[in-house]
């Protein structure tokens, strides 16, 4: 299946205890989502890490789902075990919430159902042996 290359913008905070914070980029794959990001630091925002990139495979996943919020939104991405996103700094166990600016809602809307749509027939496939 063709899946769109359009990339949406991120934010996860309180990193570190609040000292970081991660900006970065989702987008969809045929398998999951790649996620590129850097470490900044939160108080001035100057002190930046290298580009990193992970990738976060349908299997690591529970739950997709998106929260619409007065001046943010939110991908909550729920993982099948505390280990799932350790590639992906971030403060919960098994789970990252990357928040989402207002202007970018339309599009991370987007990405969420087509993830859930590929997600769903991934599921489908495993439970149908395939």
């Amino acid at each position: 299946m063709n899946i769109s290359n359009r990339t949406v913008p991120f934010e996860i905070t309180g990193v570190s205890h609040g000292l970081k914070e991660v900006e970065g980029l989702i987008k969809l794959t045929n398998d999951g989502f790649e996620l590129e990001y850097q470490l900044k630091d939160s108080f001035v925002g100057m002190i930046k890490s290298d580009s990193k990139t992970t990738i976060i495979p349908y299997s690591n996943l529970e739950e997709i789902t998106f929260e619409k919020g007065w001046f943010s939104n939110k991908i909550i991405l729920e993982g099948t075990s505390m280990d799932a996103f350790n590639d992906l700094p971030g403060t919960e166990p098994g789970s990252r919430t990357l928040k989402i600016k207002r202007k970018d809602k339309e599009e991370a809307e987007k990405l969420v159902s087509r993830a859930r749509m590929e997600f769903s027939e991934y599921k489908l496939n495993q439970m149908g042996g395939e």
